[in-house]
């Protein structure tokens, strides 16, 4: 989240400190096969940069130039190039350090800057965004305690689950403003997956932040020193 480098255990190091049976943290790292390099100029990094550069063009057409059917086209765009970047990375073993941070600062920007232009468009109202970035500032401070204890935090499908509806709402509503077909059932599904979004948005961080809590209480935090020694 927000392209914070949440330090993974090495050798059951630190770990081991976890008492069995808390949820929400992984004990082993996954592991891919081969290397995350540092190369930068990487097709996959390339496009996330481009994704990045996109996204205040995205927010100029909704929020001032009034145009939401280019709005949605850029949305579309901006949608399928967070899928293709991952797939060719993973396809091409591209992986990158700096992929590692582009891609979800981009998925962090966009879906702040998304509910934003909304609301400030009309689209959606105001009270949907004091929640989502209330949610996120929650999941921000929970993964200081994730970090201070060496930690992984697990994604959970609740929140996967809300960002699909949350993604799906807002190119649903621009359909709807841009008069694309029927503009009323594009409007009524979109409204129904926002609000659903947001729902679902909301349990899922209250599911993160009792299991922060819950291993805070649990687990002794470790010196932010020696979790970095770890990564060296």
């Amino acid at each position: 989240m927000l392209g914070v480098d949440i330090p993974e255990p090495r050798g059951g190091h630190l770990s081991a400190a976890v008492p069995p049976g808390v949820p929400g943290a992984s004990e082993e790292p996954p592991h891919g096969p081969g290397q995350v390099s540092d190369r930068i100029w990487t097709p996959p990094n390339i496009i996330s940069m481009g994704r990045i550069a996109l996204i205040p063009v995205f927010a100029v057409s909704v929020a001032v130039w009034d145009r939401p059917g280019l709005a949605l086209i850029l949305l579309a765009v901006l949608g399928a190039s967070d899928w293709l970047d991952g797939k060719i990375a993973r396809l091409f073993d591209m992986r990158s350090k700096l992929g590692a941070k582009l891609d979800p600062i981009a998925d962090r920007i966009l879906i702040t800057v998304v509910p934003l232009v909304f609301a400030f468009a009309g689209h959606v109202p105001w009270w949907v965004v004091f929640v989502l970035l209330v949610r996120d500032a929650t999941l921000v401070v929970s993964l200081v305690v994730y970090r201070r204890r060496g930690i992984v935090p697990e994604v959970i499908y609740l929140g996967k689950a809300a960002s699909f509806a949350l993604m799906w709402s807002f190119p649903l509503l621009l359909a709807a403003a841009a008069n694309v077909w029927f503009d009323d059932p594009f409007r009524l599904l979109g409204e129904a997956a926002l609000y659903w979004g947001v729902g679902l948005y909301l349990w899922s961080g209250l599911v993160y932040l009792g299991r922060a809590v819950q291993i805070a209480r649990l687990t002794p935090a470790v010196p932010l020193k020696i979790v970095d020694e770890q990564l060296k």
